[in-house]
């Protein structure tokens, strides 16, 4: 089966780089994969993507260096089947709050008897090889999502789940949970302490499990501060953030000169 290096780097504790997808659009997902990325993710939660398009972008990010991950709506283990049988080397399941749902993501993953996951990988084994089935629990990965107030008392049990490879907070949606508003991206002014702390207490209990923490970054600064700090998922502005971001500063540069030039009538 295909090797999966990026994960050979989380369990190595090197940071693993990626960057979100939500465009519903083969080219960007591609463009992205050749970026130099470890991973990327197919956004099927807030991108405009679904189950009707993200083969299609699978194939896209496959012809790349980078592995291709999906997020996942839910803890819908027949949506996690079917992205694992399209492709995906990841999945990132959001809003798990507990071991039992932990518990059953790992289900998920895995065929009988560690699991429940049904045989038919169409296009996964087609893209991870041959012995797909006799390797796939050791290069598919699991990412679960902790970002609400009970996922966050209740991080250490939940990084202990054997079969859980990382994390990603949603610092956002901790945000919410303490009852302040999301905050703005590109934003490098200091989260809140009770966000900060929240994110502290889940790096920590990620360490004690041997598994991966991770997060969203809003710049490249602020993804370096996060890396000395110990995270090692570092999640980077996606297709549409970075584009706004991106083009913003380059026509910001240019309208600057633009502006100084009077009318010639």
């Amino acid at each position: 089966m295909r090797p999966n290096t990026a994960k050979r780097k989380l369990q190595a504790g090197l940071p693993i780089l990626g960057a979100s997808v939500s465009a519903a659009s083969p080219l960007v997902a591609e463009t992205m994969g050749h970026l130099g990325y470890d991973w990327v993710l197919l956004d099927l939660q807030h991108g405009e993507n679904n189950l009707g398009n993200i083969g299609a972008l699978l194939t896209a990010v496959s012809a790349t260096p980078t592995f291709p991950w999906v997020r996942v709506v839910s803890n819908d283990g027949p949506l996690i089947q079917r992205v694992l049988d399209l492709g995906a080397y990841g999945v990132v399941v959001p809003m798990i709050n507990n071991a039992r749902e932990a518990e059953a993501a790992v289900r998920a993953m895995r065929y009988p008897p560690k699991g429940d996951r049904s045989w038919g990988p169409i296009r996964g084994a087609l893209y991870g090889g041959a012995d797909y089935f006799a390797e796939a629990e050791r290069e598919l990965m699991l990412v679960v999502m902790i970002e609400t107030a009970d996922g966050i008392t209740n991080a250490d049990e939940i990084l202990a789940v054997d079969g859980v490879d990382g994390c990603l907070i949603g610092t956002n949606d901790f945000s919410l949970s303490f009852g302040l508003s999301p905050r703005p991206v590109p934003d490098a002014s200091p989260m809140d302490p009770r966000v900060e702390e929240a994110a502290q207490r889940v790096l920590e209990a990620a360490k004690r499990h041997g598994k991966g923490p991770g997060l969203f970054t809003t710049d490249g600064g602020m993804a370096g501060e996060r890396i000395r700090q110990g995270f090692r998922i570092i999640s980077l502005l996606g297709d549409v953030a970075g584009l706004r971001a991106g083009c913003a500063a380059n026509l910001r540069q240019v309208r600057e000169v633009a502006d100084t030039i009077s009318p010639t009538a």
